[in-house]
């Protein structure tokens, strides 16, 4: 056989490895980041026709968790245990008269996580409270691709949750920053990496994309009678380099079996609700579940190229030493 002839076999056989190595990748995985549809208009009853009044921030006010007869020992020991007690649960500082606020208690979720109804590895959120200060950290694996991760920090202010720093990675790509400058009434000023030249002012209350969830956590733990059915709450969010003023809209609560881990359970679903001319760049449902301290159950995002992606709860566990502020 002549060289040349062998070389052209060669070929062959080579696209036709490669051709099938990527159909049976397709297969099994999908293609991650191809997508042939738009995004699907949104339901009626979450299309916003007319301009929403939006209320000012509420002010909030510690929910006092009940005092516990501390066990009787040394006064060394005692003092050791007031001091890791101060620095591991809510302090009550902020007693000013306000609508009532609980953080929910730091733990590890796991999440079955979704593209396009496609099951990935599973998904976590570490949530941890450290006095009034948290962390969010949130990790999505995909494989080849690699997690994405996303990152909230910051503290309880005037307000309630109040990010100071949030930021994404997808894969392999730089992470995008947002930093929250904020002054001493709960305002401030917002950078972003991706757009340095764009410093919005922000407004008490300002949350991002995933502490909004823990925010509606902690006003439920504080009152779970709030947001009735049909109620709408406004909440500017922060994205990687947009601030808007998002609406949700509460179906209020209910008992089904919405997250299946938790059979038959209370949940509160919020949806964000999307301007007629000018929709946002995805539509997001959010269920938290009142077993979890109303920490989220399911999260499901519609992305504007009609990407799908998931987060169904499968359980939770203490937070490991080791994942601390």
């Amino acid at each position: 056989m002549s060289t040349s002839l062998r070389n052209h076999s060669l070929r062959i056989f080579s696209i036709a490895l490669l051709l099938s190595i990527l159909g049976h990748f397709i297969l099994f995985f999908g293609l991650p980041f191809i997508t042939f549809g738009g995004n699907p208009d949104p339901s009626e009853d979450l299309i916003i026709r007319s301009e929403l009044k939006t209320e000012p921030p509420k002010q909030i006010q510690i929910a006092k968790a009940p005092k516990q007869n501390p066990p009787k020992t040394n006064r060394a020991s005692s003092l050791e245990n007031d001091s890791s007690l101060s620095s591991n649960t809510q302090s009550g500082s902020l007693n000013q008269p306000g609508v009532l606020f609980k953080l929910p208690e730091s733990g590890t979720l796991y999440y079955d996580s979704f593209v396009d109804g496609q099951k990935l590895q599973t998904g976590e959120i570490d949530w941890v409270v450290d006095g009034n200060s948290y962390r969010l950290h949130i990790n999505i694996p995909y494989a080849f691709v690699g997690p994405f991760v996303f990152e909230s920090r910051g503290a309880v202010d005037l307000f309630g949750i109040a990010p100071a720093i949030y930021w994404t990675q997808r894969g392999t790509k730089a992470p995008r920053y947002s930093r929250f400058d904020r002054d001493g009434s709960g305002g401030g000023q917002m950078f972003f990496s991706e757009k340095p030249e764009f410093t919005p002012s922000i407004v008490p209350g300002t949350q991002d994309r995933f502490s909004l969830m823990f925010q509606l956590a902690s006003l439920l733990n504080g009152d779970a009678k709030i947001d009735d059915p049909g109620t709408i709450r406004s909440i500017p969010v922060v994205d990687y380099n947009t601030l808007d003023q998002w609406h949700f809209k509460s179906y209020g609560e209910a008992n089904n079996e919405d997250i299946p881990s938790l059979g038959k359970s209370v949940n509160r679903h919020y949806a964000l609700m999307q301007r007629e001319n000018d929709p946002y760049k995805r539509q997001v449902d959010i269920w938290l579940a009142k077993d979890l301290e109303w920490l989220p159950g399911r999260i499901r995002s519609l992305e504007a190229n009609g990407r799908i992606l998931e987060l169904v709860f499968k359980q939770k566990n203490p937070v490991a030493t080791n994942r601390q502020l």
